[in-house]
């Protein structure tokens, strides 16, 4: 269960590398446009060459393998949505309940008090529905996908 609640507490870690990975393949992309002269592009791949003062500096960019990485990140979150959305349908009952938990408490990181008041449940009541969703998304395998997160983050 512990990995479970560390794949769900990872979600925003994903959203975050998701974008930083974005944002330095735009990055990469302006340099090269800005200062850097292109020399032999392959596909994947920049190569530029850099004059200042004698000294040259050939820099291979992996502008495709950093995109990829945010591609990946966005699935596997999407993957990690999608399984919190199935406990809804899971459970008729008390569904809605667990899904709603697990969103405020691991993805918007809530305090108990806080989505107790918000869905006006008592703690044991949290701590039940918790445990629950934790342990159906446990038999689903969500801790598999540990490694990669950690691998991407």
């Amino acid at each position: 269960m512990e990995q479970v609640e560390r794949v769900l507490y990872s979600y925003r870690s994903l959203k975050r590398a998701s974008k930083r990975l974005r944002r330095r393949a735009y990055t990469i992309n302006d340099g090269v446009k800005s200062g850097y002269k292109a020399a032999g592009v392959i596909p994947g791949r920049v190569s530029a060459s850099y004059n200042q003062s004698n000294i040259v500096e050939d820099n291979i960019i992996r502008n495709d393998d950093l995109l990829c990485r945010a591609k990946r990140a966005d699935e596997l979150r999407k993957i990690i949505q999608e399984d919190v959305e199935e406990l809804r349908k899971d459970d008729p009952e008390v569904g809605e309940e667990m899904s709603k938990v697990i969103e405020l408490k691991y993805f918007k990181k809530y305090k108990n008090r806080k989505i107790e008041i918000e869905l006006a449940i008592s703690d044991a009541t949290l701590y039940r529905r918790r445990v629950k969703a934790l342990e159906l998304l446990e038999q689903k395998g969500l801790q598999l996908l540990f490694g990669e997160i950690m691998s991407i983050i």
